[in-house]
């Protein structure tokens, strides 16, 4: 039994240090614990150069938003696609809100896309986890597919005031990572 414990500590410690191997241990899971396979997808970070689509979008209270506005009037823009039922997801969010209350004095606004659920329930969501900033609905992954298809959730999207994805994050976003992003990004 130690040795087993010896060896889930060792392995968890493993995928945090060191470049995971995708697969290896993926039954490999305990509760509170992230599995090594969750680990490796928290940190797949790309850069995308691509300007943002001309799309416009409803928010859940019915103000429609257009993206490339939103980019033109902001100096950053973070747009989360994440869903209800994503744990990951829906663990960031409460962080978001507060990185958000902190930077949109700053000119930062975010918007959180949700993929594949419904208004009412999003909306629900959102009101128990008292969310202020703007939220919207892509049930049909319109909007998603625009940006190239987001094929993992949650995914963080960057885009800067001259309406260009400067950076794009896939997976968990931490408080820590994402205050550290904005600050980067702020100074370019």
């Amino acid at each position: 039994m130690v040795a087993a414990g010896g060896f889930l500590v060792g392995a968890i410690l493993f995928a945090q240090l060191a470049q995971p191997i995708h697969g290896l241990f993926d039954p490999l899971q305990v509760e509170g614990l992230l599995s090594i396979k969750q680990l490796s997808f928290e940190r797949q970070v790309e850069d995308v150069p691509m300007k943002v689509p001309d799309l416009a979008i409803t928010t859940i209270d019915g103000r429609q938003i257009f993206l490339k506005e939103l980019s033109s009037q902001n100096e950053l823009v973070v747009i989360n696609f994440w869903a209800t039922w994503c744990i990951p997801c829906t663990k960031e969010m409460p962080d978001f809100e507060k990185v958000y209350r902190a930077y949109r004095h700053k000119k930062v606004v975010f918007l959180g896309i949700a993929t594949q659920d419904l208004t009412p329930a999003v909306r629900d969501f959102v009101s128990k986890l008292d969310i202020t900033y703007e939220i919207a609905v892509d049930a049909q992954n319109k909007i998603a597919s625009a940006f190239g298809g987001v094929k993992a959730l949650p995914t963080t999207i960057f885009v800067n005031s001259k309406n260009s994805i400067v950076k794009t994050h896939k997976g968990y976003m931490a408080k820590r990572e994402l205050e550290g992003q904005l600050k980067k990004l702020l100074r370019e």
